[in-house]
């Protein structure tokens, strides 16, 4: 059985839309299920949606899902890509969703749960322009009760990029100053209006994921 434990950042709300168990038929679940929101997510314009994402990250107990996990078009078997931290790589279009099935090689007794977020599309590094980050969150920002759909008006609106596990950082001024990036929920944080005329955003170490927060 897949239970879905949703662990939600910018689209926090979305908990209550998605909470309810996925079932499953031995290792096979319903796309649509494991990609909950997706399809509200790529039906936004194009234009609304070039600096952030959906992130799906699966997980069996605490630890990410290192089992090797299929998309599932009849007798077509495409394999889904994970990040280490259990993060899908590649996200199924808009027709897979109606129709494919996710496979996932864990026996059918195991619990795979799945945390769901909003995502910058850069790359974590531990140098990055600030105005693309700025232009992720106030995508984010008008999306979100898109994508939550009914439940969109518990949401609260997201304020800051979180650059989790990268220890500390410096946003870069135009002027060339450097001032160090608040601490919020343990990682350095980027509040582009608390910043209005960062350039770049510099940091200790390569973040593990950047949080939409």
């Amino acid at each position: 059985m897949m239970r879905a434990s949703l662990r939600i950042f910018a689209v926090a709300a979305l908990a209550l839309v998605l909470a309810t168990p996925a079932a499953a038929a031995g290792k096979m679940v319903d796309a649509s299920k494991v990609f909950a929101r997706l399809d509200a997510y790529l039906k936004l314009p194009p234009a609304e949606r070039s600096h952030f994402t959906m992130a799906y990250y699966l997980r069996v107990g605490d630890a990410p899902l290192t089992a090797p996990a299929w998309l599932v078009e009849g007798d077509r078997k495409t394999a889904i890509p994970l990040r280490a931290d259990g993060r899908i790589l590649r996200l199924p279009t808009a027709a897979q969703l109606g129709a494919a099935k996710v496979e996932i090689g864990v026996d059918a007794a195991t619990k795979v749960n799945e945390n769901i977020g909003l995502e910058p599309l850069a790359a974590p590094a531990q140098d990055l322009d600030a105005r693309e980050l700025a232009i992720a969150l106030a995508q984010a920002q008008g999306g979100m009760r898109k994508i939550a759909g009914p439940m969109g008006f518990a949401l609260s609106t997201p304020k800051a990029i979180l650059f989790v596990g990268a220890q500390s950082g410096e946003a870069e001024l135009a002027d060339g100053k450097r001032v160090p990036l608040p601490m919020i929920k343990g990682a350095p944080a980027y509040d582009p209006a608390a910043l209005a005329n960062a350039k770049r955003i510099h940091l200790a170490r390569t973040p593990q994921k950047l949080d939409i927060d």
